[in-house]
């Protein structure tokens, strides 16, 4: 084997220890959240029925995949050691004394909400009509939860955000008030006038969903829509915890994402739907896949899983889907033409295009 050979090998290794250490990070950040669970609710940090099953499946698993096993068991033990040391590290409660309620905090992302502020020291209170959060105080009464919170979060599905946007601004709140909506331009009108009347209010948006153990190295959107202390004191919740704060006016928010949201779920749709009318088993496909297609089978999937209520609204109740998708067909007309013309001048403009967009070196 040539020199070359080896180094092309050992930049593959190097790829995969890169994403390894990434996971591990992943897996680091979830242990810390499990360990504040734990000292909240006074359980020991230790649990060796669950310590020993974790190592059966990684040796389950190496076996599986044709690795040691032996080898996958002390991989499982180094990590089990440190998620213990992880889970006894003190923690700062910069939420300690104050009050929080989640309205529409039995949803997944309300209860992501409630148990981030809770582990931060906060004392939540979940309002929800749809039902209950167990572990947490469910209140009836909306306005005086309301008028005794520090923080009130509107974590309402999409489409019933603003008339529950509405109840809390009329119960007169005194602390911050923020939504987490995946689409602005429906609540934006309220959201300004409440800034307006002197609410300390924002729109924020966590660019993940409720799997994510903590916003660290997260992306989390704060749209400002004419309260500075609100900007402020929303950005410091997402800030302190280590997530990306990005900030701009509440109107540029829906342009953007009907970009980094709609497309998205639209190309993975339509993947899924093109592979549904190929006449192919999935099975037959899977077979033959290669890493490009397992990429957007995987992407494909997991949509798939999700709430149509909730993608469906992120794409209806945006007022900036119509022209996105009328890009989309546009583009993929050009990309049809470039595609079957036996002459690749214009799909070697459209790669050259694309790779100075993308910066693709």
């Amino acid at each position: 084997m040539s020199k070359g050979e080896i180094e092309l090998l050992r930049k593959e290794i190097e790829r995969i220890d890169a994403k390894i250490l990434e996971l591990v990070s992943q897996r680091s950040q979830a242990s810390f959240e499990i360990g504040l669970v734990k000292q909240k609710d006074g359980l020991p940090v230790r649990d060796k029925s669950r310590e020993e099953r974790v190592k059966q499946t990684y040796a389950k698993r190496a076996r599986e995949t044709g690795s040691d096993p032996d080898v996958a068991v002390k991989i499982a033990e180094l990590l089990i050691s440190d998620s213990a040391r992880i889970q006894t590290r003190k923690t700062r409660k910069d939420l300690a004394g104050k009050e929080a309620l989640v309205v529409g905090g039995s949803g997944r992302m309300g209860s992501w909400l409630c148990r981030r502020l809770s582990n931060r020291g906060a004392t939540v209170k979940v309002w929800d009509p749809r039902g209950k959060l167990e572990g947490y105080e469910n209140v009836g009464a909306l306005k005086p939860a309301v008028r005794n919170s520090d923080i009130v979060v509107i974590s309402s599905p999409l489409g019933i955000a603003p008339a529950e946007l509405k109840l809390v601004l009329k119960a007169n709140p005194n602390g911050l008030v923020f939504d987490v909506c995946s689409v602005k331009s429906h609540i934006a009108q309220q959201l300004r006038s409440a800034a307006r009347s002197g609410v300390d209010i924002a729109s924020v948006h966590p660019m993940f969903g409720p799997n994510a153990p903590t916003p660290k190295g997260r992306n989390v959107i704060i749209c400002d829509c004419g309260s500075a202390k609100g900007v402020i004191l929303a950005e410091k919740l997402f800030s302190r915890a280590g997530a990306n704060v990005v900030k701009m006016p509440i109107e540029k928010h829906d342009e953007l994402m009907a970009y980094v949201l709609g497309l998205p779920h639209l190309s993975s749709l339509l993947f899924a739907t093109m592979l549904a009318e190929s006449g192919q088993s999935i099975a037959a496909l899977r077979d033959a896949q290669g890493p490009s297609f397992e990429r957007m089978l995987a992407a494909s999937r997991e949509l798939a899983r999700e709430s149509v209520r909730v993608y469906h609204d992120i794409q209806a109740l945006n007022p900036n889907t119509q022209a996105m998708f009328t890009k989309f067909v546009n583009s993929v007309k050009f990309l049809k033409m470039a595609s079957i013309r036996k002459d690749p001048t214009a799909f070697r403009k459209l790669m050259e295009s694309n790779r100075k967009y993308l910066e693709v070196r």
